[in-house]
């Protein structure tokens, strides 16, 4: 015979008979336990990189391969500790993100101490400070617009910088050395290197307008984002503005392509100039 109940109570009673007549003396339900597995301190506990296929870097500045890394403490178990020999060291450029890191957090970098000086988006303070010295390397060593040409290709093979213009250079010779008498100074868009020089008390040394000509140095004071190309106008050494029409080549770095266009007065109004500016009273201001 079977009973169908009339209302939810006595399914409720039937529920616990059948219990009881199974001598079950277990709670119908138990809370579920916790997986059992070993928990870390925070203080053997890491930020790594975790982002390439076959290497990690560490917060403390260790790269190894993905197998020496500890997957509970998310630290490098043995490797090599700022791994500085996969990078260019005049450019503070490195091949792989995870070894930019590494050299980044090595104590003759300094990071330690100037991470929490610098905003995460360079002279924009709503952005923040960086948080730690691995956060401000792992930043500072991401790819950005800065190490590529023509934005769909890489300068250079060590691309990952953490140098303070975050920027690879070309490999050309070395540009000619600059006397301590002269300084490099930036123009104001549209302004010629006699009216820039000026501006700091000094005077145009034309004859050492040859030391600017070279894209790596335009690259240390200019994004460069469409490249370096030579030109035939008399304002190069120089960078195009973003705005400028296509035809003027809008944010190409411009170097002239012989000496003689060189000119303290030329000016543009969509490009900035590069100066060479003099205390000293040994000035030439043409080439013959």
């Amino acid at each position: 015979m079977i009973i169908r109940p009339s209302c939810p109570w006595q399914f409720f009673l039937l529920f616990v008979a059948f219990c009881s007549s199974h001598g079950s003396a277990r709670p119908v339900w138990q809370p579920r336990r916790p997986l059992s597995r070993p928990i870390s301190t925070q203080e053997d506990k890491c930020e790594n990189t975790g982002q390439d296929r076959w290497d990690a870097a560490d917060d403390h500045g260790w790269l190894c391969p993905w197998d020496n890394l500890n997957w509970q403490t998310g630290c490098c178990t043995k490797g090599q500790q700022f791994a500085c020999d996969r990078c260019n060291n005049d450019s503070q450029c490195c091949k792989t993100l995870e070894s930019c890191v590494s050299c980044c957090l090595a104590p003759q970098h300094d990071a330690s101490t100037t991470y929490n000086k610098d905003y995460r988006s360079p002279g924009r303070s709503e952005t923040g400070r960086w948080g730690s010295p691995f956060e401000f390397c792992r930043g500072k060593c991401r790819t950005s617009s800065k190490s590529t040409v023509h934005e769909n290709a890489y300068l250079d093979s060590h691309h990952h910088c953490f140098s303070h213009s975050g920027k690879p250079m070309m490999p050309l010779p070395p540009a000619p050395q600059l006397p301590a008498s002269v300084k490099v100074e930036v123009g104001e868009r549209g302004e010629s290197c006699t009216a820039t020089c000026n501006k700091t008390n000094s005077i145009c040394a034309l004859q050492h307008m040859i030391a600017m000509n070279h894209c790596n140095v335009l690259r240390t004071h200019f994004a460069c984002e469409a490249g370096c190309d030579n030109s035939g106008g008399d304002v190069q050494p120089s960078y195009v503005g973003a705005d400028a029409p296509k035809e003027q080549q809008p944010t190409d770095c411009l170097i002239a392509e012989s000496e003689s266009q060189f000119s303290c007065d030329a000016s543009h109004a969509n490009t900035q100039r590069l100066c060479p500016c003099a205390q000293t009273s040994q000035i030439v201001t043409s080439i013959a």
